[in-house]
């Protein structure tokens, strides 16, 4: 059985992979900055999968000291953690750059890369100290050089957790620890669709033309990654959900390319 430590947890991917960890027997610390939100998750998970097997740690991770609280907590809850995933992150607004506001610039570079900077910096101190150990950090859009307009500052994040994930495995080299990545590809979540109202008429509807064939909900999307996570032995592992040969097969389904996703959500 491993103890599993999710940032970001209380809805979305996080929750769902939350979920397949718990649905296969294993432990979990749940954690997001929204902390009714999480209780809520986390009382759900109880009453599905066992009070003893889930706990939940409202922080964020911007914070390095709540990090640390949120380690210890899991280490006082469940003994050890074999697995820590930085899934947290938000997007800014879809806007080119000289029209977003400069507010949310900060917000998302302190969570997108920072958080998962000081989240594997944590986990990496006592997986080391306990001699065993993985983390893996959430790739996004950005992340495999693709370019859109309105989404740099977001782009430029996950761009940066790759190139961070690859020199922390690196380091780590040689160690009885590992670091890698997982990329959920375009999963349909409230995070996707709250993002997509903040958009432009012409670019909502060029993203729905596409998100339409290649979006995939939470649990197809979850179960492949949790899968591949629990048998990964490797270092610097990338666990891809939608790779090109996948996206090609997509956009040759008829069924996928007469999809309508957004309608029910009023887009």
């Amino acid at each position: 059985m491993k103890t599993v430590v999710i940032t970001g947890s209380s809805k979305g991917i996080g929750l769902g992979l939350s979920q397949q960890f718990l649905k296969r027997g294993h432990q979990v610390m749940m954690s997001s900055f929204a902390k009714e939100e999480l209780e809520s998750a986390v009382k759900n998970a109880q009453e599905l999968y066992g009070a003893e097997k889930v706990a939940g740690c409202a922080c964020d991770v911007t914070d390095l000291e709540q990090l640390q609280a949120l380690w210890k907590a899991a280490v006082d809850c469940f003994g050890k953690v074999d697995l820590w995933l930085n899934n947290a992150g938000i997007a800014n607004t879809t806007r080119k750059l000289w029209d977003l506001e400069s507010r949310e610039i900060p917000r998302v570079v302190s969570t997108n890369l920072t958080g998962v900077m000081f989240g594997t910096q944590v986990a990496l101190q006592g997986m080391i100290a306990q001699g065993f150990g993985q983390v893996y950090n959430s790739e996004g859009f950005g992340s495999d050089d693709m370019l859109v307009n309105g989404l740099s500052v977001y782009g430029a994040t996950k761009r940066g957790v790759r190139y961070f994930s690859e020199a922390v495995a690196q380091e780590v080299d040689g160690l009885p620890v590992q670091v890698g990545r997982i990329s959920p590809g375009i999963v349909l979540t409230d995070f996707l669709v709250e993002d997509m109202r903040k958009m432009e008429p012409e670019q909502l509807e060029t993203t729905k033309a596409v998100y339409n064939v290649l979006a995939d909900d939470v649990e197809t999307v979850t179960i492949f990654l949790v899968e591949e996570v629990l048998v990964n032995t490797e270092n610097d592992r990338r666990i891809e959900w939608m790779s090109e040969e996948k996206a090609n097969a997509y956009f040759a389904d008829e069924s996928r390319l007469s999809r309508d996703l957004f309608s029910q959500f009023g887009l």
